[in-house]
């Protein structure tokens, strides 16, 4: 693995492991002691790899700060919305997996009724798309964190909350 490739890696798992993002002095502090890189480098690394948003704070005197720019790790992987919803989907390029597997709240799969989507990263077709993307050498959690960060499928469903009743006319709660 290349220079460039082993930062691109190690700065992922590190913004993974700090919940998908960094201030970009801390993960500078925290890359080098994984591998040998420059504050320049990794500007340059963080600014032109798709892999990484950098989420720019606000600039005083016409300066942009380090120090209030944030890093975030990004992916273009998603899951399958077919594969999702139990229908064909022809080789497409996108994940196959339970969605509450990535959630960590899949009720099949652990016990004797298996669950009807796959729970294995590692499938020749899933497999193929991480090394695509250079996230095969990422482990579940970390992949898992990216993809919930990324992918809009896997929000939560937004419900709407009936109109509450006029509160105007009634008493206190009693205590």
């Amino acid at each position: 693995m290349s220079g460039n490739s082993r930062a691109i890696l190690e700065a992922t798992r590190l913004l993974c492991a700090s919940r998908g993002a960094l201030q970009l002095p801390k993960l500078h502090e925290r890359l080098r002691e994984r591998c040998n890189i420059t504050a320049e480098d990794l500007c340059t690394m963080v600014c032109e790899h798709p892999r990484f948003v950098l989420v720019r704070g606000p600039e005083r005197d016409g300066r942009l700060r380090p120090e209030e720019c944030t890093v975030v790790a990004q992916t273009s992987l998603r899951l399958c919305r077919s594969y999702g919803r139990g229908e064909p989907c022809g080789g497409c390029e996108e994940l196959h997996l339970c969605k509450f597997f990535i959630y960590g709240t899949c009720r099949f799969g652990k016990g004797r009724k298996p669950c009807r989507f796959s729970h294995d990263v590692r499938s020749d077709h899933n497999y193929r798309l991480l090394r695509e993307c250079s996230l095969h050498e990422l482990d579940e959690d970390e992949l898992f964190l990216l993809l919930l960060q990324n992918d809009p499928a896997l929000l939560p469903e937004v419900t709407l909350t009936p109109d509450l009743p006029d509160v105007a006319g009634m008493s206190a709660f009693p205590l």
